[in-house]
Protein backbone atom coordinates (compact mmCIF):
# COMPACT_ATOMS: atom_id res chain seq x y z
CA UNK A 1 0.00 0.00 0.00
CA UNK A 2 1.40 3.36 -1.04
CA UNK A 3 -1.09 5.56 0.77
CA UNK A 4 -1.44 5.55 4.52
CA UNK A 5 -4.69 6.37 6.28
CA UNK A 6 -3.60 10.03 6.32
CA UNK A 7 -6.25 11.27 3.93
CA UNK A 8 -7.84 14.36 5.38
CA UNK A 9 -11.04 15.71 3.83
CA UNK A 10 -12.60 18.62 5.71
CA UNK A 11 -15.32 19.28 6.49
CA UNK A 12 -17.04 15.92 6.01
CA UNK A 13 -20.45 17.50 6.64
CA UNK A 14 -21.03 20.99 5.25
CA UNK A 15 -23.28 23.27 3.24
CA UNK A 16 -23.20 22.68 -0.51
CA UNK A 17 -21.51 26.05 -1.10
CA UNK A 18 -18.77 25.60 1.52
CA UNK A 19 -15.20 25.07 0.34
CA UNK A 20 -13.64 21.65 0.99
CA UNK A 21 -10.02 20.84 1.78
CA UNK A 22 -8.28 17.63 0.68
CA UNK A 23 -4.81 16.78 2.02
CA UNK A 24 -2.87 13.52 1.74
CA UNK A 25 0.31 12.40 3.49
CA UNK A 26 2.22 9.15 4.02
CA UNK A 27 2.58 8.33 0.32
CA UNK A 28 5.59 7.13 -1.57
CA UNK A 29 7.48 10.11 -3.02
CA UNK A 30 6.04 11.40 -6.30
CA UNK A 31 3.33 8.75 -6.42
CA UNK A 32 0.48 9.52 -8.82
CA UNK A 33 -2.99 9.41 -7.32
CA UNK A 34 -6.36 9.45 -9.03
CA UNK A 35 -9.27 10.89 -7.06
CA UNK A 36 -12.74 10.05 -8.35
CA UNK A 37 -15.92 11.66 -7.12
CA UNK A 38 -19.25 9.86 -7.38
CA UNK A 39 -22.75 11.13 -6.62
CA UNK A 40 -26.39 10.43 -7.49
CA UNK A 41 -28.87 13.00 -8.70
CA UNK A 42 -32.53 13.06 -7.68
CA UNK A 43 -33.39 10.46 -10.33
CA UNK A 44 -30.57 8.21 -9.05
CA UNK A 45 -28.45 8.76 -12.15
CA UNK A 46 -24.75 8.25 -11.41
CA UNK A 47 -22.44 11.21 -12.01
CA UNK A 48 -18.65 10.94 -11.82
CA UNK A 49 -15.58 13.15 -12.12
CA UNK A 50 -11.89 12.56 -11.59
CA UNK A 51 -8.70 14.41 -10.86
CA UNK A 52 -5.11 13.15 -11.24
CA UNK A 53 -2.56 14.52 -8.78
CA UNK A 54 0.98 13.72 -7.69
CA UNK A 55 2.62 13.69 -4.27
CA UNK A 56 5.79 15.69 -3.60
CA UNK A 57 9.20 14.40 -2.57
CA UNK A 58 7.93 13.86 0.97
CA UNK A 59 4.88 11.91 -0.14
CA UNK A 60 2.49 14.78 0.62
CA UNK A 61 0.03 16.82 -1.37
CA UNK A 62 -2.66 19.37 -0.81
CA UNK A 63 -5.21 19.94 -3.53
CA UNK A 64 -5.83 23.50 -4.65
CA UNK A 65 -9.37 24.84 -4.30
CA UNK A 66 -9.62 24.76 -8.10
CA UNK A 67 -8.80 21.04 -8.12
CA UNK A 68 -11.30 20.31 -5.35
CA UNK A 69 -14.06 22.29 -7.03
CA UNK A 70 -13.46 20.42 -10.28
CA UNK A 71 -14.31 17.13 -8.58
CA UNK A 72 -17.88 18.42 -8.22
CA UNK A 73 -18.72 20.73 -11.14
CA UNK A 74 -17.13 18.51 -13.82
CA UNK A 75 -19.09 15.38 -12.89
CA UNK A 76 -20.77 13.76 -15.90
CA UNK A 77 -23.55 11.22 -16.11
CA UNK A 78 -22.25 7.73 -16.79
CA UNK A 79 -22.60 6.18 -20.22
CA UNK A 80 -23.83 9.23 -22.10
CA UNK A 81 -22.27 10.68 -25.24
CA UNK A 82 -23.02 14.32 -24.49
CA UNK A 83 -23.49 14.24 -20.74
CA UNK A 84 -26.84 15.03 -19.20
CA UNK A 85 -28.61 17.25 -16.72
CA UNK A 86 -28.00 16.73 -12.99
CA UNK A 87 -31.53 16.68 -11.61
CA UNK A 88 -31.91 18.26 -8.21
CA UNK A 89 -34.85 20.22 -6.87
CA UNK A 90 -35.61 18.69 -3.47
CA UNK A 91 -33.72 19.84 -0.39
CA UNK A 92 -32.36 16.49 0.72
CA UNK A 93 -28.60 16.39 1.30
CA UNK A 94 -26.18 15.10 -1.32
CA UNK A 95 -23.84 12.24 -0.47
CA UNK A 96 -20.62 12.25 -2.46
CA UNK A 97 -18.00 9.51 -2.43
CA UNK A 98 -14.35 10.42 -2.96
CA UNK A 99 -12.39 7.38 -4.10
CA UNK A 100 -8.58 7.48 -3.89
CA UNK A 101 -6.73 5.13 -6.31
CA UNK A 102 -3.16 4.26 -7.15
CA UNK A 103 -2.41 2.05 -10.17
CA UNK A 104 -6.14 1.35 -10.53
CA UNK A 105 -6.28 -0.01 -6.98
CA UNK A 106 -8.67 1.62 -4.53
CA UNK A 107 -6.79 2.77 -1.44
CA UNK A 108 -9.58 4.50 0.45
CA UNK A 109 -13.08 5.91 0.03
CA UNK A 110 -14.25 8.99 1.93
CA UNK A 111 -17.88 10.07 1.97
CA UNK A 112 -18.82 13.71 2.32
CA UNK A 113 -22.35 14.91 3.01
CA UNK A 114 -23.42 18.25 1.58
CA UNK A 115 -26.63 19.82 2.80
CA UNK A 116 -28.81 22.78 1.82
CA UNK A 117 -30.25 23.47 5.26
CA UNK A 118 -30.00 22.21 8.81
CA UNK A 119 -32.47 21.62 11.62
CA UNK A 120 -32.58 25.32 12.55
CA UNK A 121 -34.51 25.93 9.29
CA UNK A 122 -38.15 24.84 9.09
CA UNK A 123 -39.64 23.43 5.89
CA UNK A 124 -43.38 23.85 5.36
CA UNK A 125 -45.54 22.80 2.43
CA UNK A 126 -48.04 25.53 1.66
CA UNK A 127 -51.48 25.04 0.10
CA UNK A 128 -53.62 27.81 1.49
CA UNK A 129 -55.34 31.01 0.40
CA UNK A 130 -55.04 29.84 -3.18
CA UNK A 131 -51.22 29.62 -3.31
CA UNK A 132 -49.00 26.52 -3.53
CA UNK A 133 -45.33 26.14 -2.72
CA UNK A 134 -42.76 25.39 -0.05
CA UNK A 135 -41.65 27.79 2.67
CA UNK A 136 -38.25 27.71 4.37
CA UNK A 137 -37.71 29.91 7.41
CA UNK A 138 -35.62 30.06 10.54
CA UNK A 139 -36.97 28.70 13.81
CA UNK A 140 -36.05 32.02 15.33
CA UNK A 141 -37.91 34.11 12.75
CA UNK A 142 -36.23 37.34 13.88
CA UNK A 143 -37.85 39.59 11.28
CA UNK A 144 -35.82 38.18 8.41
CA UNK A 145 -36.14 39.59 4.86
CA UNK A 146 -38.61 37.64 2.72
CA UNK A 147 -37.96 36.29 -0.79
CA UNK A 148 -40.38 34.86 -3.36
CA UNK A 149 -38.57 32.33 -5.56
CA UNK A 150 -39.80 31.36 -9.04
CA UNK A 151 -38.42 28.47 -11.07
CA UNK A 152 -38.44 28.09 -14.84
CA UNK A 153 -39.97 26.03 -17.62
CA UNK A 154 -39.44 22.70 -15.85
CA UNK A 155 -42.25 23.65 -13.47
CA UNK A 156 -40.29 22.33 -10.49
CA UNK A 157 -40.28 23.93 -7.05
CA UNK A 158 -36.59 24.68 -6.44
CA UNK A 159 -36.58 23.60 -2.81
CA UNK A 160 -32.84 22.95 -2.57
CA UNK A 161 -32.07 26.52 -3.61
CA UNK A 162 -34.78 27.99 -1.38
CA UNK A 163 -33.41 26.04 1.58
CA UNK A 164 -29.85 27.21 0.94
CA UNK A 165 -30.93 30.84 0.70
CA UNK A 166 -32.98 30.47 3.90
CA UNK A 167 -29.82 29.25 5.64
CA UNK A 168 -28.26 32.64 4.84
CA UNK A 169 -30.89 34.49 6.88
CA UNK A 170 -33.99 34.80 4.67
CA UNK A 171 -37.57 33.60 4.75
CA UNK A 172 -37.96 32.01 1.32
CA UNK A 173 -41.18 30.94 -0.36
CA UNK A 174 -40.56 28.75 -3.44
CA UNK A 175 -43.78 29.14 -5.41
CA UNK A 176 -45.35 26.59 -7.74
CA UNK A 177 -47.25 28.08 -10.66
CA UNK A 178 -47.66 25.16 -13.05
CA UNK A 179 -46.72 21.49 -13.35
CA UNK A 180 -47.38 20.64 -9.68
CA UNK A 181 -50.32 19.37 -7.69
CA UNK A 182 -52.71 22.19 -6.92
CA UNK A 183 -51.72 24.39 -9.87
CA UNK A 184 -52.33 24.07 -13.65
CA UNK A 185 -50.56 21.24 -15.46
CA UNK A 186 -49.31 23.50 -18.26
CA UNK A 187 -47.99 27.03 -18.44
CA UNK A 188 -51.15 28.46 -19.97
CA UNK A 189 -53.23 31.48 -18.95
CA UNK A 190 -51.72 31.76 -15.47
CA UNK A 191 -53.22 34.87 -13.80
CA UNK A 192 -50.78 37.51 -12.61
CA UNK A 193 -53.14 37.85 -9.66
CA UNK A 194 -51.90 34.44 -8.49
CA UNK A 195 -48.40 35.88 -7.98
CA UNK A 196 -49.86 38.96 -6.30
CA UNK A 197 -51.73 36.68 -3.89
CA UNK A 198 -48.50 34.80 -3.17
CA UNK A 199 -46.74 38.07 -2.40
CA UNK A 200 -49.52 39.08 -0.01
CA UNK A 201 -49.41 35.71 1.70
CA UNK A 202 -45.63 35.95 2.15
CA UNK A 203 -45.80 39.53 3.41
CA UNK A 204 -48.32 38.49 6.06
CA UNK A 205 -46.34 35.41 7.04
CA UNK A 206 -43.04 37.27 7.31
CA UNK A 207 -44.60 40.44 8.75
CA UNK A 208 -43.15 42.58 5.96
CA UNK A 209 -44.37 45.54 3.92
CA UNK A 210 -42.38 44.39 0.89
CA UNK A 211 -40.57 41.27 -0.31
CA UNK A 212 -37.81 40.50 -2.80
CA UNK A 213 -38.50 38.41 -5.90
CA UNK A 214 -36.07 36.07 -7.67
CA UNK A 215 -36.92 34.34 -10.94
CA UNK A 216 -34.99 32.30 -13.44
CA UNK A 217 -35.58 31.89 -17.19
CA UNK A 218 -39.38 31.74 -17.55
CA UNK A 219 -39.41 32.53 -13.84
CA UNK A 220 -37.35 35.65 -14.59
CA UNK A 221 -39.90 36.62 -17.23
CA UNK A 222 -42.76 36.47 -14.75
CA UNK A 223 -40.68 38.07 -11.98
CA UNK A 224 -40.01 41.12 -14.19
CA UNK A 225 -43.62 41.16 -15.36
CA UNK A 226 -45.03 40.98 -11.83
CA UNK A 227 -42.57 43.59 -10.53
CA UNK A 228 -43.56 45.98 -13.34
CA UNK A 229 -47.28 45.35 -12.79
CA UNK A 230 -47.37 45.48 -8.96
CA UNK A 231 -44.57 47.99 -8.63
CA UNK A 232 -44.95 48.89 -4.92
CA UNK A 233 -44.61 45.35 -3.57
CA UNK A 234 -40.89 44.71 -3.86
CA UNK A 235 -37.63 45.88 -2.36
CA UNK A 236 -35.38 43.90 -4.78
CA UNK A 237 -35.80 42.09 -8.11
CA UNK A 238 -33.41 39.42 -9.40
CA UNK A 239 -33.74 37.92 -12.89
CA UNK A 240 -31.43 35.08 -13.93
CA UNK A 241 -31.13 34.24 -17.65
CA UNK A 242 -33.77 36.95 -18.18
CA UNK A 243 -36.22 37.46 -21.00
CA UNK A 244 -37.33 40.92 -22.13
CA UNK A 245 -40.61 39.78 -23.69
CA UNK A 246 -43.71 37.84 -22.72
CA UNK A 247 -43.33 34.53 -24.54
CA UNK A 248 -45.78 31.79 -25.45
CA UNK A 249 -47.06 29.14 -23.09
CA UNK A 250 -45.95 25.56 -22.67
CA UNK A 251 -47.73 22.25 -23.30
CA UNK A 252 -45.94 19.34 -21.65
CA UNK A 253 -43.00 21.73 -21.06
CA UNK A 254 -42.70 22.46 -24.82
CA UNK A 255 -43.43 25.84 -26.42
CA UNK A 256 -46.94 26.07 -27.87
CA UNK A 257 -48.93 28.93 -29.52
CA UNK A 258 -50.92 29.66 -26.37
CA UNK A 259 -50.85 32.62 -23.95
CA UNK A 260 -48.78 32.19 -20.81
CA UNK A 261 -50.33 34.88 -18.63
CA UNK A 262 -53.52 36.81 -18.02
CA UNK A 263 -54.33 40.02 -16.15
CA UNK A 264 -57.84 41.00 -15.09
CA UNK A 265 -59.09 38.04 -17.11
CA UNK A 266 -57.43 39.25 -20.32
CA UNK A 267 -54.73 37.30 -22.14
CA UNK A 268 -51.41 39.14 -22.30
CA UNK A 269 -49.95 39.47 -25.81
CA UNK A 270 -46.95 37.24 -26.38
CA UNK A 271 -44.08 37.06 -28.83
CA UNK A 272 -44.81 34.60 -31.63
CA UNK A 273 -42.01 32.48 -32.99
CA UNK A 274 -41.03 32.67 -36.63
CA UNK A 275 -39.34 29.58 -38.02
CA UNK A 276 -37.30 29.29 -41.18
CA UNK A 277 -37.23 25.90 -42.96
CA UNK A 278 -33.47 25.67 -42.40
CA UNK A 279 -34.01 25.96 -38.66
CA UNK A 280 -36.52 23.14 -38.62
CA UNK A 281 -34.22 20.93 -40.72
CA UNK A 282 -31.36 21.68 -38.34
CA UNK A 283 -33.42 20.66 -35.32
CA UNK A 284 -34.69 17.49 -36.97
CA UNK A 285 -31.14 16.70 -38.08
CA UNK A 286 -29.93 17.07 -34.51
CA UNK A 287 -32.59 14.63 -33.34
CA UNK A 288 -31.62 12.09 -36.01
CA UNK A 289 -27.89 12.32 -35.28
CA UNK A 290 -28.53 12.76 -31.52
CA UNK A 291 -26.41 15.90 -31.38
CA UNK A 292 -27.29 18.81 -29.07
CA UNK A 293 -29.76 21.30 -30.58
CA UNK A 294 -29.73 25.07 -29.96
CA UNK A 295 -32.91 27.19 -30.01
CA UNK A 296 -31.03 30.46 -30.43
CA UNK A 297 -31.56 30.86 -34.18
CA UNK A 298 -35.33 30.76 -33.70
CA UNK A 299 -35.09 33.81 -31.47
CA UNK A 300 -32.87 35.68 -33.90
CA UNK A 301 -35.53 35.30 -36.58
CA UNK A 302 -38.43 36.10 -34.23
CA UNK A 303 -36.87 39.35 -32.94
CA UNK A 304 -36.25 40.97 -36.33
CA UNK A 305 -39.25 43.34 -36.22
CA UNK A 306 -39.04 45.44 -33.00
CA UNK A 307 -42.25 47.38 -33.69
CA UNK A 308 -44.21 44.20 -34.38
CA UNK A 309 -43.16 42.52 -31.13
CA UNK A 310 -43.27 45.63 -28.92
CA UNK A 311 -46.74 44.82 -27.50
CA UNK A 312 -45.20 41.75 -25.87
CA UNK A 313 -42.28 43.66 -24.34
CA UNK A 314 -42.16 43.64 -20.53
CA UNK A 315 -42.44 47.26 -19.37
CA UNK A 316 -39.49 47.09 -17.01
CA UNK A 317 -39.36 50.90 -16.83
CA UNK A 318 -42.26 50.63 -14.37
CA UNK A 319 -40.21 48.64 -11.83
CA UNK A 320 -39.45 50.68 -8.71
CA UNK A 321 -37.09 48.32 -6.85
CA UNK A 322 -33.36 47.81 -7.50
CA UNK A 323 -32.74 45.13 -10.14
CA UNK A 324 -30.05 42.49 -10.61
CA UNK A 325 -29.69 40.67 -13.94
CA UNK A 326 -27.51 37.59 -14.50
CA UNK A 327 -26.88 36.50 -18.09
CA UNK A 328 -24.59 34.26 -20.10
CA UNK A 329 -23.11 35.27 -23.44
CA UNK A 330 -23.36 31.70 -24.76
CA UNK A 331 -26.97 31.06 -23.71
CA UNK A 332 -28.49 28.79 -26.37
CA UNK A 333 -32.08 28.87 -25.06
CA UNK A 334 -32.65 32.55 -25.77
CA UNK A 335 -30.38 35.61 -26.12
CA UNK A 336 -30.28 36.41 -22.41
CA UNK A 337 -27.31 38.77 -22.69
CA UNK A 338 -29.09 40.79 -25.41
CA UNK A 339 -32.26 40.85 -23.32
CA UNK A 340 -30.31 41.96 -20.23
CA UNK A 341 -28.79 44.86 -22.17
CA UNK A 342 -32.23 45.88 -23.40
CA UNK A 343 -33.65 45.75 -19.87
CA UNK A 344 -30.68 47.68 -18.48
CA UNK A 345 -31.26 50.47 -20.99
CA UNK A 346 -34.91 50.88 -20.01
CA UNK A 347 -35.09 50.60 -16.21
CA UNK A 348 -35.19 53.75 -14.10
CA UNK A 349 -33.83 52.22 -10.90
CA UNK A 350 -30.38 51.14 -9.70
CA UNK A 351 -29.40 48.04 -11.66
CA UNK A 352 -26.57 45.55 -11.42
CA UNK A 353 -26.02 43.54 -14.58
CA UNK A 354 -23.73 40.50 -14.40
CA UNK A 355 -22.70 39.21 -17.82
CA UNK A 356 -20.60 36.06 -18.06
CA UNK A 357 -19.44 35.90 -21.67
CA UNK A 358 -18.53 32.20 -21.80
CA UNK A 359 -21.45 30.91 -19.72
CA UNK A 360 -24.74 29.51 -20.96
CA UNK A 361 -28.29 29.27 -19.65
CA UNK A 362 -27.59 27.34 -16.43
CA UNK A 363 -25.20 29.76 -14.79
CA UNK A 364 -26.74 30.97 -11.51
CA UNK A 365 -29.05 30.43 -8.54
CA UNK A 366 -31.40 28.58 -8.32
CA UNK A 367 -30.41 26.29 -11.24
CA UNK A 368 -26.65 26.41 -10.73
CA UNK A 369 -25.10 26.31 -7.27
CA UNK A 370 -21.48 26.09 -6.11
CA UNK A 371 -20.48 22.54 -5.22
CA UNK A 372 -22.84 20.84 -7.68
CA UNK A 373 -22.31 19.40 -11.19
CA UNK A 374 -22.57 22.09 -13.85
CA UNK A 375 -25.11 21.55 -16.62
CA UNK A 376 -24.82 22.16 -20.36
CA UNK A 377 -27.00 19.61 -22.17
CA UNK A 378 -30.30 17.94 -21.35
CA UNK A 379 -31.92 14.86 -22.91
CA UNK A 380 -35.47 16.17 -23.26
CA UNK A 381 -37.11 13.13 -24.84
CA UNK A 382 -38.12 12.07 -28.37
CA UNK A 383 -34.43 11.67 -29.17
CA UNK A 384 -33.70 15.37 -28.68
CA UNK A 385 -30.71 16.65 -26.74
CA UNK A 386 -31.03 20.34 -25.96
CA UNK A 387 -27.93 22.51 -25.82
CA UNK A 388 -28.33 25.12 -23.06
CA UNK A 389 -24.99 26.72 -23.81
CA UNK A 390 -21.64 27.47 -22.26
CA UNK A 391 -19.23 24.88 -20.90
CA UNK A 392 -19.24 23.09 -17.59
CA UNK A 393 -16.18 25.09 -16.56
CA UNK A 394 -17.63 28.49 -17.52
CA UNK A 395 -21.05 27.72 -16.05
CA UNK A 396 -19.50 26.57 -12.78
CA UNK A 397 -17.31 29.67 -12.52
CA UNK A 398 -20.34 31.89 -13.15
CA UNK A 399 -22.39 30.01 -10.56
CA UNK A 400 -19.75 30.51 -7.88
CA UNK A 401 -19.15 34.19 -8.68
CA UNK A 402 -22.82 35.13 -9.15
CA UNK A 403 -23.86 33.43 -5.90
CA UNK A 404 -21.62 35.80 -3.95
CA UNK A 405 -22.92 38.77 -5.94
CA UNK A 406 -26.53 37.74 -5.33
CA UNK A 407 -26.02 37.48 -1.58
CA UNK A 408 -24.36 40.91 -1.53
CA UNK A 409 -27.22 42.40 -3.56
CA UNK A 410 -29.83 40.99 -1.17
CA UNK A 411 -27.89 42.17 1.87
CA UNK A 412 -27.89 45.69 0.44
CA UNK A 413 -31.55 45.83 -0.64
CA UNK A 414 -33.75 43.20 1.03
CA UNK A 415 -35.32 44.50 4.20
Amino acid sequence: MVISRSILVLPLHSYIDDDLSIKISGCNPYVKIRIESKMLDQKENVFKAQCDVQADSEGKLSLSQTEVDRLFWSAEKENTRHGDYFYKSDASELEMDLVFEVDDQVQETVQVRRYFYTEDIKREEVKEQGVVGTLFESDAGDNQPAVLLLGGSDGEIQEHAAALLASKGYTVFALAYFGQEGVPKDLEKIPLEYFYDAVQWLKTRANKDKVSIIGYSRGAEIALLVASTYDDEFDAVVAGAPGAYVTSGLKNTMYAPIPSWTLDGEELPYLKFKYRPAQMFSMVGGMITRNPVSFLSIWENSLKSPEEIDPSRIQVEKIKAPVMLIAGGQDQVWPAERFATQIEERVNVPIRCLNYEEAGHFLAFPYALPGMPANVNMHVGAGMIMDFGGTKSANAAAAKASWKELLNFLRENAR
